[in-house]
């Protein structure tokens, strides 16, 4: 038996979140991190380290600057390739990340694979926030259903 989201996690725009991360040049997909994050650690016992989050928080915003100040700096290829390794290294923490968040919406939601809330990891990956949200914004209608 599915769980409901009601309580743990809100309805919002799916359209809005994938203009936002587009536009923002992922780094709304941090702040819906960050609120999924603080939804499940403050309304459940599936805790998501804050000292992880930090730290990912952190690195992407490095990363983030530094492919910036790269690509700023073309005639300078040691800047963009030193650039490249802080962003692989922000990379890995934040697809960790992403997987914690999809692993404890799908223990939350009860949900196994095949199930009509299950996360899957390949769509996961490929759409973040933007799939999750989607699946939560549909579990929130069967729970008003």
């Amino acid at each position: 038996m599915e769980k409901a989201f009601t309580g743990i996690f809100a309805a919002d725009s799916v359209v809005k979140t994938l203009v936002l991360c587009v536009l923002t040049i992922g780094a709304f997909l941090m702040v819906k991190l960050y609120r999924f994050s603080y939804q499940i650690n403050h309304h459940t016992n599936l805790k998501i380290s804050n000292v992880f989050i930090a730290i990912t928080i952190v690195l992407f915003g490095v990363s983030l600057a530094s492919l910036i100040y790269g690509l700023v700096n073309l005639d300078n290829p040691v800047i963009l390739k030193s650039s490249i390794g802080v962003h692989l290294i922000s990379s890995v923490f934040d697809v960790i990340w992403i997987i914690m968040v999809r692993n404890r919406i799908n223990l939350i939601a009860g949900a196994n694979k095949g199930d009509k809330l299950w996360l899957n990891p390949l769509i996961t990956s490929i759409f973040h926030v933007i799939y999750m949200q989607y699946k939560i914004n549909q579990g929130l209608l069967k729970s008003a259903t």
